[in-house]
């Protein structure tokens, strides 16, 4: 089994422990250490070049959105676990992968396993854009291959750090491009941003109800920044 690599950062024990806890129930997750201080994490992320950094923000010495900043491994996907929720905003300036708050969930861990698992599985099979455009489709490439995704199978597509995830009911592809590139892409009157991280489908949208929108079998966040957003199309 392909291994993802993770790296705890938490001053707090139990908090530390909890991460542990969560962690240890999917196998493809593998622990390098757990530490209490940014100073040793970034030491740790030199030497062994962990792919996901479990860390918390608040801490002694130096925060975790400075940790992560400091780091320059484009590889490693920063997961910030904080009882903060102002901080969220800054963490995905940086290209945190998700932001999960205290106290830690199983739920809420799970998902972003899952998420994370998806990712590392795309990752190495990610697509680019092709120069080509038609008018009901996006064309992506891989080496030779070219993929033709009709633009009305698409439910919603997400943000993964330098890339973006398209899924379709079918079938689920990562492109080498960032969201707001590919939402230049996609028909205004078709799509539209609902969430800093998740663009939507508004044919496929089922209800929205408080901050979530329903899709077929999937719900996503419903960001406050863009709650007006759906005025007029759902």
């Amino acid at each position: 089994m392909d291994r993802l690599k993770y790296l705890i950062v938490e001053d707090d024990e139990i908090d530390r422990l909890s991460v542990e806890q969560e962690a240890d129930k999917f196998p493809f997750l593998q622990k390098i250490a757990a530490c209490s201080h940014p100073v040793e994490a970034a030491e740790l992320i030199a030497t062994s070049h962990p792919d996901i950094l479990f860390v918390d923000i608040e801490m002694p010495g130096i925060s975790g959105l400075q940790l992560v900043k400091s780091t320059a491994n484009s590889h490693m996907l920063p997961v910030f676990i904080t009882s903060h929720p102002e901080f969220a905003i800054e963490s995905y300036e940086i290209e945190a992968f998700d932001y999960l708050l205290k106290p830690l969930t199983a739920d809420r861990f799970a998902r972003c396993a899952l998420r994370l698992h998806d990712f590392h599985q795309l990752r190495n099979k990610a697509f680019a854009f092709d120069t080509q455009q038609e008018s009901d489709f996006i064309i992506i490439k891989q080496g030779y291959e070219k993929c033709r995704i009709r633009l009305h199978d698409i439910l919603y597509v997400e943000a993964m750090k330098d890339y973006t995830r398209v899924i379709t009911p079918a079938r689920q592809y990562l492109v080498l491009t960032t969201l707001g590139s590919m939402q230049e892409r996609l028909p205004p009157q078709k799509f539209t941003r609902i969430h800093r991280s998740y663009i939507v489908n508004v044919d496929k949208i089922e209800r929205v109800k408080g901050n979530k929108v329903q899709l077929p079998a999937h719900e996503l966040p419903l960001g406050k920044l863009y709650r007006n957003v759906l005025n007029g199309k759902f």
